[in-house]
């Protein structure tokens, strides 16, 4: 061979050699991430007929009570799949009819079904899911897919110490560098799709695979799905999150992020050009209890002093708010309600708490607002939710929890030992609850009807028992009826239900308050009117116990005199014999004022039962520290009633 054939040799090898490392630099390390627009216009993305059955069912004017869940999350979105969880929106609608699926090898169901349920998956790298788990999209093979795909293919078990033949494959030091490398990325000012994006067209099958789920699922009078999806927006630490949720099948070809829409107005103002569009949705914000104080800012996202403009887009677009579920309560915190018994319910919040992260300040802030500006941008109706990421809606039960945060809290190990995810300072245990959910008053189980009572309030949250609660406000209530029907008959002749406005030109604030026991849960202890008023540039609030069980009377002082209930720490049993299977009382605010704006909401308060933290200890003798409280006050929260006088 001559020197210039060996020349040749040589030169055509070291150029295949570069041609074959480039393409393997390429795929594992791709150019991106690619942003190039992609229409994404309004259209009917019904898949089936079963709206058709809609119109066959018999609307109850009086309203049928539904429970649900409006905030789930599968294997599509990333926190989700970065835990471990690997089903999907379909398991996810399995789950809330009833149906066993798999979670981390071992079956779990839930023995009541739900009513609605909306599979609401992170935006945010949503597209970037199906690039991870689909071997055909392009951008597969790149090295952080693979990274993400190795946290599921661990040689090292994970496994309950309670149940050694259910092994679990989990790269969990993987799997905390890559929550934390997301989370990361997610609050820095200007966030943006990771490199191995490959464009709109992942998020439109993303979104694809959700609305299927939906339309499969969806059984008019029986099951009601909803599209919707998580707009979720940090800002450093704070949450500033949001679910999008959809009346019907008239939809945008795939959801728009925090990435694309940058902030709060950027989403309402999208919300309002697909509202012109043919569109319908809501945005429900949730755990303000992380916000570091900017879920109720007077603030637009320039800085600027509230305009009407914005309280009104924000108002039209945000009648909701979750003020309880998995990561914590979000009504009040014991730091700065001290005259609230019950304010230390699933405290949870960054270091340190802020008064302005929760939603009584806000209904009172709203009155000032609207005092100044016309216009109350924080009117929110209450829902509670779990905010699962292990595909389980509704899974609120204490006695068998099994979390709602894929493997931080699946495992009885894990709830004890293991550091939250979210704040390495804190243990799993001092942080989680199983989740709440939201009751709705509805003609029917229907897309339209259900979503047509959470817009006008009609609905309230529970902390995952299902109290049985109304609410109307007016006058001329007659107190005494003889059917529940009657009842309800005369607060919506002589009232409004929770969620409305009194009449402004009303001489006094009276109330009808009716609430029954969850038919597996425990008595109810009592009922609270929370009052939140403005009068000459000030806010009040006040708390009336106007209803207890046992037949008891407020004390002199304000105190409620114990009835007794207790919760047995060796067997987990809780008293039967206290404690009341209904309350119903007309009350009339003693100190009503028709000249200062205000509003009421209804707290029930169930007698305490076991905590899931005791029934650990009881199955597993789990061993937690003196300051975590074996008990739990289950509890429901109405929406409000608001009162606004006389311009």
């Amino acid at each position: 061979m001559t020197k210039s054939n060996k020349r040749t040799i040589i030169i055509s090898t070291l150029i295949l050699v570069l041609l074959v490392g480039g393409i393997i630099f390429i795929s594992l390390f791709p150019e991106g991430p690619i942003l190039d627009p992609v229409p994404n216009p309004i259209s009917d993305k019904t898949r089936t007929e079963r709206f058709r059955a809609e119109n066959k069912l018999t609307p109850n004017p009086q309203r049928n009570l539904y429970f649900g869940d409006l905030h789930v999350h599968t294997s599509l979105s990333l926190d989700a799949y970065i835990g471990g969880t690997l089903a999907n929106p379909e398991d996810a609608y399995r789950f809330a009819r009833g149906k066993a699926i798999e979670v981390f090898g071992q079956k779990v169901k839930i023995d009541r079904p739900l009513d609605f349920t909306a599979v609401t998956d992170h935006a945010e790298a949503i597209g970037e899911l199906i690039t991870v788990q689909n071997a055909d999209e392009p951008g597969h093979k790149a090295i952080l897919p693979r990274l993400f795909r190795a946290i599921h293919e661990s040689d090292e078990p994970i496994y309950s110490i309670h149940d050694p033949d259910n092994s679990v494959y989990i790269d969990t030091s993987r799997q905390r560098k890559l929550f934390h490398t997301a989370l990361h990325n997610a609050g820095v000012e200007d966030p943006t799709h990771p490199r191995f994006f490959r464009g709109y067209n992942t998020t439109v099958k993303a979104w694809d695979i959700i609305l299927d789920a939906a339309e499969k699922f969806y059984e008019p009078g029986k099951f009601t799905t909803f599209a919707g999806y998580e707009w979720s927006q940090f800002r450093g630490r704070a949450h500033l999150h949001r679910n999008i949720i959809f009346r019907d099948m008239m939809l945008p070809d795939y959801p728009l992020s925090s990435f694309e829409l940058k902030h709060e107005e950027a989403l309402w103002t999208w919300l309002q050009h697909i509202t012109d569009e043919g569109a319908t949705a809501m945005a429900i914000p949730h755990n303000t209890n992380l916000a570091d104080g900017g879920a109720f800012s007077d603030r637009d996202a320039n800085g600027n002093s509230m305009t009407t403009e914005y309280a009104q887009l924000r108002q039209d677009f945000e009648p909701l708010i979750e003020i309880h579920q998995a990561k914590g309560s979000s009504e009040v915190h014991a730091a700065f309600w001290k005259n609230d018994e019950f304010a230390g319910f699933e405290n949870y919040t960054n270091d340190p708490p802020q008064e302005n992260n929760y939603v009584r300040w806000a209904l009172k802030k709203g009155l000032e607002h609207e005092h100044n500006i016309g216009v109350n941008p924080f009117k929110y109706g209450l829902i509670g939710s779990t905010d699962t990421h292990t595909a389980t809606p509704g899974k609120v039960e204490e006695n068998s929890n099994t979390g709602n945060n894929a493997i931080a809290d699946f495992f009885p190990e894990a709830r004890a030992f293991q550091r939250w995810v979210l704040d390495e300072t804190l243990p799993v245990y001092e942080v989680v609850n199983p989740g709440g959910l939201v009751a709705v008053w509805a003609e029917e189980n229907t897309r339209g009807h259900i979503y047509d009572a959470l817009k006008q309030k009609e609905c309230y949250a529970t902390s995952g028992s299902r109290i049985q609660l109304r609410f109307f406000g007016g006058k001329g209530f007659k107190g005494d009826y003889n059917s529940n029907d009657a009842l309800v008959n005369d607060g919506y002749t002589n009232g409004v239900p929770m969620g409305r406005d009194l009449p402004n030109n009303t001489a006094e604030a009276s109330f009808l308050i009716w609430a029954k026991k969850d038919s597996i849960g425990a008595n109810l202890d009592r009922l609270q009117v929370v009052k939140g008023w403005h009068k000459n540039g000030e806010l009040h609030e006040k708390i009336f116990n106007v209803a207890l069980s046992d037949g008891r009377s407020v004390n002199p002082d304000g105190t409620v005199p114990d009835n007794g209930a207790t919760v047995d720490m060796k067997t987990g049993a809780f008293s039967t014999d206290v404690g009341d299977t209904e309350l119903m009382v007309v009350w009339v605010d003693p100190e009503f004022d028709p000249e200062a704006k205000a509003f009421y909401y209804v707290r029930v308060i169930e007698i305490p039962t076991a905590s899931w933290q005791l029934w650990d200890k009881i199955r597993y003798d789990t061993q937690y520290s003196d300051n975590v409280s074996m008990t739990v006050r289950e509890r429901a929260w109405s929406s409000p009633i608001w009162y606004s006088p006389k311009s």
